[in-house]
């Protein structure tokens, strides 16, 4: 529940002709993850069923291309095969595929050529568009003429009328084709002689010139006739590509979705990877499993496997920790919580999961930071109306709903209004000292927790001295103690006691002793690093407690949002007044609502996560039949 599940190393010895259907067994079974060997095994050299493995990718690489041509998902109702296909039987099969995806390839590379002919006919129809007003050959407006000088293209609108007159002076002739997002399509005509004074003037008027496709000869309307019977021959092939595609949805339909299941009954032995090694009839495969799973991994493969099997097991020892995958399993409404623990990283074998510590924690956070029952309310609603977009974090909606109502209730808010029941505690802004001091000694807990946490996790792997002596061990929680009780001391009394003051002394003497260990540099660099990283520490825990301070600065931000909301609604009329509260509520309850989640999450990795969870673990990948695995799709 706080700990990953308890791993063992298992080996299991077979012979090599069983490893296709120990990989099926395997894989069915879902507990067992193939670790990668750590060094070569003299008397297993080899990498066994190379054959297998190659035509096997082969035939899933096939298979995959074919089902996104047709667009089709093969049933999955039907049973995987008990027994893992032979090399001959996945040849067979390969061999089919390879020729069913021929006969795609080809469809694929019409439709993409189809696709292509529909654009550029479409794209032509487009710039025919702009010159359908025109009653001459296009293809006029193309050619080279002797003495005459024609060029078509665009300008700016709002320049249309300047150049007219400028060209005019020298000769030339503008005609006005179609306009077109602030874009004037136009035709110039001339002599040529005038060419060059004819630059100059375009140039000013940006002017770019533009040459109609060969496409594009003759009458509009001619050409225009001409594309429309062209696109509608297109479509008419597309729709016959279709009509094939269809049928051989039709025809093969039935036996991709057995080749389907036929490859995923074979997706277990690629899957070993480099963790199997191999010497004429003798395999050997290297992994991790669950330490309660291994008397029913056993079972199932002497009951699977016609030969004999060995499993040996082990607890990890010190050289292994490090490659022990970690098997975390919660229950379904507390996986989007475990996301967002994942996205800091995943725990080491044996660290604290502190995916419930982030649970509690950020759901009573967010209510201390957004207390108010009517806002509460909207947010453990949400995920029950609108269940499509926000099912996904719905226990996160629901949880920091509920939170934001019991804080709602004990601060007397409903979207913001604070005197329609008396507080169960008391509003916010009639004590801010008081709420300062709460979130304090909060924070004061939470690094105290989360110290204790690291400290434990240190010993557990064995760190004992960095578990005692370090900034974040036991002298460092020592350390911090010491401030703490300095600090009230001072404030309380004027003065510091001689006790407070000698456990200061020893625990900062302890902390700068280790880290003076712990450096191998030269005297002078050696002290230097020192004194800053005692500083640091020392800094770190005040400024970390400081922190905390924000969560009771957002709960009065919350309030204080209300007011001004409420002090702009009084400023209208009785319509304007519920309009602006209702627009004002919605203000807060999306963009506060949004910042507190940062704030809290900022709490949660920075000043939480970065003590005692170091998230730099293995996730325990087990072996499994997949079909989204098998295609390569995204789930």
């Amino acid at each position: 529940m706080f700990t990953p599940t308890p791993m063992h190393h298992v080996g299991i010895s077979l012979l090599s002709e069983e490893l296709t259907q120990a990989g099926l067994l395997l894989a069915r079974y879902g507990y067992f993850a193939p670790d990668p060997l750590q060094e070569e095994m003299e008397h297993l050299p080899h990498q066994p069923q190379q054959a297998y493995a190659s035509c096997f990718e082969s035939a899933r690489s096939h298979l995959q291309k074919i089902l996104d041509f047709l667009e089709y998902k093969p049933k999955s109702a039907q049973d995987i095969p008990k027994r893992a296909p032979t090399l001959e039987q996945l040849q067979a099969l390969e061999t089919w595929l390879e020729t069913i995806w021929r006969q795609c390839s080809s469809r694929a590379e019409s439709s993409r050529r189809l696709e292509e002919s529909l654009r550029d006919t479409r794209h032509l129809e487009g710039l025919l568009h702009s010159y359908r007003s025109l009653n001459l050959d296009l293809g006029m407006l193309r050619r080279e003429y002797r003495f005459l000088n024609i060029l078509t293209g665009t300008i700016p609108q709002e320049n249309s009328t300047r150049l007219r007159e400028a060209i005019a002076m020298i000769g030339y002739t503008l005609t006005e084709v179609s306009r077109y997002e602030g874009l004037l399509h136009i035709v110039i005509a001339g002599l040529k002689e005038k060419e060059q004074n004819l630059k100059t003037v375009l140039k000013a008027a940006d002017f770019h010139p533009f040459t109609l496709p060969e496409a594009l000869s003759g009458h509009p309307e001619k050409v225009a006739q001409q594309l429309r019977e062209q696109e509608q021959k297109i479509l008419q092939e597309q729709r016959r590509l279709r009509l094939a595609v269809q049928e051989s949805i039709e025809a093969h339909g039935q036996r991709l979705s057995q080749a389907m299941q036929t490859l995923l009954a074979a997706s277990g032995f690629p899957q070993f990877g480099q963790s199997l090694r191999s010497r004429g009839g003798l395999a050997y495969i290297s992994g991790w499993a669950p330490a309660r799973k291994i008397g029913a991994l056993e079972t199932l493969l002497k009951q699977g496997l016609q030969g004999p099997v060995i499993l040996e097991h082990h607890q990890p020892d010190a050289r292994e920790q490090h490659r022990v995958p970690s098997h975390i399993h919660h229950a379904a409404w507390l996986q989007p919580f475990t996301a967002l623990v994942r996205n800091f990283g995943i725990p080491r074998y044996r660290e604290i999961d502190p995916t419930w510590f982030f649970t509690i924690s950020f759901i009573i956070m967010f209510g201390m930071m957004f207390g108010d029952l009517g806002h509460g309310a909207v947010l453990f609603l949400a995920p029950w109306l609108w269940p499509g977009k926000l099912g996904r974090i719905r226990s996160v909606l629901v949880a920091a709903g509920l939170s934001s109502m019991t804080f709602g209730a004990l601060y007397g808010s409903v979207f913001g209004y604070e005197h329609l029941f008396p507080a169960l505690w008391m509003p916010p802004l009639s004590d801010p000292a008081l709420m300062l001091e709460v979130a304090f000694f909060w924070g004061v807990g939470f690094i105290f927790l989360a110290s204790l946490l690291n400290i434990r996790n240190d010993l557990v792997e064995n760190r004992i001295a960095r578990a005692f002596f370090d900034s974040r061990g036991v002298a460092g929680l020592l350390l911090y103690l010491s401030i703490l009780l300095g600090g009230w001391q001072w404030f309380d009394q004027g003065s510091v006691d001689i006790g407070n003051r000698l456990l200061f002394l020893l625990s900062l003497a302890t902390v700068l002793g280790y880290k003076w260990s712990q450096q191998r540099s030269a005297f002078g660099e050696r002290l230097l690093v020192v004194a800053i990283e005692g500083f640091e520490t020392f800094m770190n825990y005040i400024s970390n407690t400081l922190s905390f301070l924000r969560v009771a600065a957002f709960g009065l931000n919350h309030v204080a949002l209300s007011i001004a909301v409420f002090a702009l609604a009084d400023m209208l009329g009785n319509t304007g007044y519920w309009i602006t509260v209702v627009l004002g509520n919605l203000f807060i309850l999306i963009l506060e609502g949004a910042i507190v989640v940062i704030q809290v999450l900022r709490l949660e990795y920075y000043e939480g996560f970065s003590r005692f969870f170091r998230g730099d673990g293995r996730e325990f990948r087990p072996m499994r039949l997949s079909a989204n695995d098998l295609l390569n799709t995204k789930t």
